[in-house]
């Protein structure tokens, strides 16, 4: 490698700030089983049963064994993608809104790791059976065909999509990944903000996990292509234990050092204290023993050989010397018992805490973020860490792959990307990359080569490219090395990832018959995610329902303007107000309750089957804004064509139970409180007309009260002044029941209002409405009261509910979300 200038940094912390991860995957609200361990699940028959015929076909056409080749009882057609994703998109939303209903989002992550467990294992059965299908039509053909030429190729064939088994496997599961990715990205993770916000988002960051879609968790061309490739030969220096111990010790060395936390310095100074202390007390009391023996030798041999040279006062001072030094032995042994235990519990808590900060420094490499925040001079708004320190880690961060030979391991991995489709096969990806930088592996892939002359390998490829990596320019080194340490960490947090996740998945038992079914189901363990036309009962009853009214402001002066004119006012109202609204209410559930002069009375009902996932007030809500852009859009086009304008006031009333009817004639007539409620809010007054001429505000809605002494509460709303121009009012309980049906997130903005500027309470939500979002904006207002001089006064305790139409209040309150604006 081209030689440069390196200036290592002291031996000493580097102060960057790094982040942890620490994500973590619990399904701690649910029942387990009827074994007490797993947890039952019963999915969708016509899914499970779609998916094991979609990926026997998809795993045909990966694997090339088609009609074509002669062989398979089931006839050979090509994936119906287009089905698959229609019915897990069902299946996945069903699951949404059930857990939103039941207030538990770890119903659906029990859904997804169910269909990711279901998916995996049939991916393997079904090209054990694409396998066993083929042999049996060779056997089938009878024994005169098994000994032909044909049958011997078919025989090689099937080998050798035995032997590709992984490839295969990665493959099939890398599109169905694409699949859930995609699905994630347009439908699902839409859906999962509207109804639960950012509750649980990193729980299923968890589930965008490339490895959960090959064999074992493990593959050189994935790891490859989306981390970094390592070796994996127990004699390889570029293995992932290699890698991650370096990466370890450089954070010690480099950034954590001394940085432990107190707890855990106390508890190793503790230690080693005493540790010393003990050490000390052995040799002291080895010492002891020593001397005691020594003098007890010499009392010994003094009482039986030189008793009588020794007088009695010798005898007894050396008797006493024995009796200190045995009394002294005695006292530092029993210190020692009493040290064991203390010493034993210093060495658990020591031992325990430095796990902790050892997995602290897993939590730290697991975080890609972190390898920018430590090697990325470029990115100057990294917190924690000025770019000459990230410049200067990472010179050391180099200087340590350089030491260890595994700088030219690292480079050749990536530069492996462009070059490995052409050689492997018949070249392992392994040995194509030792081949790079290894003489003796060059030469054995050299041979390997010459095996196939048809093929034209060119040697010299791969020979420039190991020269190249000899002598490779230090600054795209230094970019590399930062990418490697950015990838490794995705690596190591996936595979931390996978092993968290397939332990779950284990403990989830996937009920396949029917008697296993019923008994869960009579124990309450059984968790179904059916398909909502499996689901539905035989007898679907109302529970609830809302009306939407849209009532047309000054029809009578419309209709005599365009009588006066010789134009039909039927006709009018039909061509540019009730047909564009009738095409699109079928998407929002809804169903007409009347149409007549210059009102339409709308009402979405929700049932026993659908109350999981029918969200009427979000869909009202979204309805009644689309009502407003269907008049928007005539009064653009009439103001070319000199028509009268359309405004219109709507209201939205949710009622708690179902309406009732009376039968006129042939005729089905709704009685509903609702309905009386909903013409009351879609009303505007003249005297707020009057009041609100020029209107500089974005909002649409407002309601004002007169005051009247001894009036009571009941006696208020007859004094209400409603102003409500092209606006759409919710009434209370409506608001209420929007809580519990999509998560709202309250924002609170300034804004100018008809007496003046004031801040103002916005609430966003969403709503899947099909495949699409629908935002939701609501302002809840206070009533104004009216001064008898005209002018607006002060406002009372009563609140209202307007749900926002505007493209200007969309603008306002989406940038603060995080979503990108939409238009109309």
């Amino acid at each position: 490698m081209a030689s440069g200038s390196l200036t290592l940094i002291p031996r000493r912390p580097a102060r960057v700030d790094l982040k942890v991860y620490t994500v973590d995957l619990q399904l701690s609200k649910l029942a387990v089983g009827v074994d007490n361990i797993h947890y039952d699940v019963f999915l969708s028959p016509r899914f499970v049963d779609f998916s094991r015929s979609f990926l026997f076909d998809l795993i045909r056409q990966t694997s090339g064994l088609t009609q074509s080749a002669g062989m398979g009882r089931r006839p050979f057609k090509s994936p119906e993608t287009g089905s698959f994703r229609k019915l897990l998109v069902e299946l996945l939303q069903a699951s949404l809104t059930r857990a939103k209903f039941e207030k538990n989002i770890e119903l659906d992550l029990l859904l997804r790791l169910s269909v990711l467990k279901l998916l995996t294992q049939e991916i393997s059965s079904q090209f054990s059976d694409l396998l066993l299908e083929g042999k049996e039509w060779i056997r089938s053909r009878g024994e005169h065909f098994e000994r032909s030429e044909q049958a011997h190729v078919l025989k090689a064939r099937l080998a050798e999509l035995q032997a590709d088994r992984r490839n295969i496997f990665r493959q099939v599961g890398q599109h169905i990944y694409q699949i859930l990715s995609d699905l994630e990205e347009s439908i699902l993770g839409k859906a999962r903000r509207a109804l639960f916000g950012e509750e649980s988002s990193e729980t299923y960051d968890l589930l965008k996990n490339p490895l959960l879609f090959v064999e074992g968790g493990g593959d050189d061309t994935l790891n490859l292509e989306q981390y970094v490739l390592l070796g994996n030969y127990p004699r390889d220096i570029y293995r992932f234990e290699t890698i991650n111990a370096l990466f370890e010790d450089f954070l010690r060395e480099f950034v954590l050092a001394g940085d432990q936390d107190g707890e855990l310095t106390t508890a190793q100074k503790v230690h080693e204290e005493l540790v010393e202390t003990a050490l000390g007390t052995r040799i002291e009391l080895a010492r002891l023993e020593e001397e005691r023996d020594v003098a007890a030798r010499r009392l010994e041999r003094g009482e039986n050989l030189f008793s009588r040279v020794l007088g009695r006062s010798d005898r007894d001072a050396l008797r006493a010397t024995v009796a200190e030094l045995e009394m002294r032995r005695r006292h530092l042994q029993e210190r020692l018992e009493i040290l064991g235990p203390q010493l034993e519990a210093a060495q658990r808590k020591a031992d325990f805490l430095g796990e902790e900060y050892n997995s602290r420094l897993g939590d730290y490499l697991n975080q890609p973020e972190n390898a920018r925040r430590l090697f990325d001079s470029s990115a100057s708004d990294e917190p924690g860490g000025t770019p000459e320190v990230r410049a200067q880690l990472l010179d050391e961060w180099i200087s340590e792959l350089e030491k260890r030979n595994l700088l030219v391991h690292v480079l050749a991995s990536y530069e492996l990307r462009n070059l490995y489709r052409d050689y492997c096969p018949p070249v392992h990806l392994q040995q194509l990359r030792m081949a790079l930088v290894s003489q003796e592996e060059l030469r054995l892939v050299e041979d390997i080569l010459k095996q196939f002359p048809a093929r034209r390998f060119s040697f010299q490829r791969i020979e420039e490219l190991a020269k190249r990596l000899r002598r490779y320019p230090r600054e795209q080194a230094r970019s590399l090395a930062t990418c490697f340490g950015e990838d490794f960490m995705r690596l190591r947090r996936d595979l931390r990832n996978y092993q968290k996740i397939t332990a779950v998945m284990e403990r989830i038992n996937l009920i396949r018959t029917e008697k296993t079914r019923e008994l869960s189901r009579l124990n309450r363990s059984l968790y179904e995610f059916l398909l909502p036309d499996e689901a539905r009962p035989t007898e679907d009853r109302v529970i609830s329902h809302t009306v939407i009214k849209a009532d047309v402001r000054g029809s009578t002066k419309i209709t005599q303007d365009l009588l006066a004119r010789g134009l039909n006012p039927a006709s009018h109202f039909s061509l540019h107000l009730y047909e564009p609204l009738k095409r699109i209410l079928e998407r929002f559930d809804a169903a007409k309750v009347f149409i007549e002069g210059d009102a339409i009375v709308l009402a979405i009902f929700e049932s026993e089957s659908n109350r999981s996932h029918q969200r009427p007030v979000a869909k009202a809500c979204a309805l009644a804004r689309h009502i407003l852009t269907v008049s928007r859009a005539y009064n653009t086009r009439a103001e070319s064509s000199e028509l009268p304008a359309l405004e219109l006031g709507l209201g939205i009333a949710f009622q708690n139970s179902p309406p009732t009817y009376w039968m006129d004639s042939d005729s089905r007539i709704m009685i509903s409180r609702a309905l009386n409620l909903s013409d009351r809010l879609s009303s505007c007054s003249k005297v707020a007309r009057r009041l609100l001429a020029q209107n500089p505000s974005l909002f649409k809605m407002f309601l004002f009260q007169t005051p009247m002494k001894g009036s009571s509460e009941e006696e208020a709303d007859e004094f209400l002044i409603r102003f409500n121009l092209n606006g759409i009012e919710l009434n209370e309980d409506g608001f209420a029941k929007l809580f519990e049906e999509i998560s709202m997130t309250p924002v609170e903005t300034r804004c100018i209002m008809p007496w003046g500027r004031e801040n103002v309470c916005l609430y966003f939500g969403e709503v899947l409405v099909g495949e699409t979002i629908e935002p939701i904006v609501v302002r809840k207002g206070f009533v104004r009261h009216l001064l008898p001089d005209g002018r607006i006064g002060s406002a009372a305790a009563r609140a209202y509910y307007e749900v926002c139409a505007t493209t200007e209040v969309l603008e306002l309150v989406e940038p603060r979300m995080g979503i990108a604006v939409r238009k109309d």
